[in-house]
């Protein structure tokens, strides 16, 4: 157990006053935090269902990138949005918590919230001792009452008590229990739609049923398991590509087609609006309506040499998906090239064409005018990305000498974005190193 000094102590409170919220200010729901509302879970304004997995060991990290991130897109990979760890750092009796601990909390709350995630704390973990479980109950509401950026499991013996202490001691954050929380836990996946918010524990639940939050164990099995269950239509069914679209060339060096002009063949749509991308009357894919998310690939690829034709309109705003998670936010585990209507910008940020989205600048903007067909191609090979657009390079970043981008996923889906901006897309071939 961890042993406290006068510092620990000062570091303490100051953690507890300022970082979350409590000591003279009164305490409110931010923006971000989590609520219940008529027995659904949001974010802010945006309904929230928990895919989750136990993460073993992820709150005994520092809440650094290249510890969150493996265990973020783990379960983002196979569709999964909620990372559950379990609190650490009480003293032996359970009436004071560790700064570092309550630190490591709000470094992988904020980095789900960033990642369209979702921090699931198990806030007593497997201790069973009933005198350390009801003082530490306590010490975790008083300390964390005022971030709601994650959710609090409480289980285990005298699981209701404790989750009914814990809300009374801090009523505005969102709890997972048994019984006398927001969220009542079960062990076995419902027959029908539940009246209230339930999360299911060890078991997937019937997708059909709507909005039902459930946890796994987090065992190899549990993943495939989800991926599976998440496997759309078009990823099931055969597919060939047509390679007659290629020119002799890029057939005998072994580059695959994966639009054929005609079809959305090999493509699957992520989001509700499966008419976000069409095939236009010239053959190239064109953004029609937005609430599609991003158009992905049928396969998931690792190194490869991506190439493509784009163009958008001024001011506009898309990009490309490499690498990505069929869950959670692509760009933050995957990588995105950045697509901007910004011809003849002269200051290079993380978001201008060609950027390693929110991460690197593009070496230069060689664009041509703002709805002018551009080429693309990006090579993929283990951590080293290239990226040249119209011949001209724009990347050439080794992941793994940047501690932001070392962790991230080096297979995925591709996908062409949807950020209710004019796009079209057009020649696009992949060859598989």
């Amino acid at each position: 157990m961890f042993r406290f000094s006068p510092e620990s102590m000062m570091l303490t409170l100051l953690l507890t006053a300022v970082v979350f919220g409590t000591g003279c200010r009164s305490i409110g729901l931010g923006k971000d935090d989590f609520r219940i509302e008529d027995g659904k879970l949001y974010r802010g304004t945006s309904a929230f269902t928990m895919y989750g997995f136990r993460t073993p060991g992820l709150g005994a990290t520092s809440g650094a990138p290249g510890e969150v991130i493996p265990a973020m897109a783990r379960v983002a990979e196979v569709g999964g949005n909620t990372v559950c760890f379990d609190l650490w750092g009480f003293n032996e009796d359970g009436s004071q918590l560790d700064p570092a601990g309550v630190q490591t909390v709000d470094a992988i709350a904020h980095r789900a919230k960033d990642s369209r995630m979702c921090a699931l704390v198990r806030v007593l973990g497997d201790n069973a001792d009933a005198g350390f479980r009801r003082r530490a109950v306590r010490t975790a509401a008083k300390t964390f009452r005022g971030h709601g950026k994650a959710v609090y499991l409480i289980d285990g013996p005298d699981a209701a008590d404790l989750a009914k202490a814990f809300k009374k001691a801090a009523p505005q954050l969102v709890v997972a229990a048994p019984e006398n929380g927001d969220i009542r836990v079960i062990a076995a996946a419902p027959q029908a739609e539940p009246d209230h918010a339930v999360l299911v524990v060890g078991a997937l639940p019937d997708f059909s049923l709507g909005a039902v939050h459930f946890l796994l164990e987090g065992h190899d099995a549990d993943y495939a398991a989800l991926d599976a269950a998440l496997r759309t239509e078009v990823e099931q069914a055969p597919w060939t590509p047509d390679n007659t679209v290629l020119s002799e060339a890029e057939r005998q060096d072994g580059f695959i087609a994966l639009f054929d002009g005609r079809t959305l063949d090999g493509w699957w749509v992520k989001d509700d609006n499966k008419e976000c991308f069409q095939v236009s009357e010239d053959g190239f894919i064109e953004w029609r309506s937005g609430g599609g998310g991003a158009l992905m690939s049928r396969e998931r690829y690792g190194d490869f040499v991506l190439r493509l034709q784009w163009k958008i309109l001024p001011d506009g705003n898309s990009g490309v998906w490499l690498r990505a998670t069929r869950g959670a936010r692509q760009s933050k585990f995957g990588f995105e090239v950045q697509m901007r209507g910004d011809y003849g910008t002269e200051e290079l940020t993380k978001d201008n064409t060609g950027a390693i989205y929110d991460v690197i600048p593009p070496l230069c903007l060689p664009t041509r005018e703002d709805g002018l067909w551009n080429d693309l191609e990006v090579v993929c090979q283990g951590s080293r990305i290239s990226v040249k657009i119209n011949d001209t390079l724009v990347q050439d970043v080794d992941f793994d000498e940047h501690e932001e981008l070392a962790p991230r996923l080096r297979r995925g889906f591709i996908g062409l974005t949807d950020h209710g901006n004019y796009v079209a897309f057009r020649n696009i071939r992949i060859k598989p190193l």
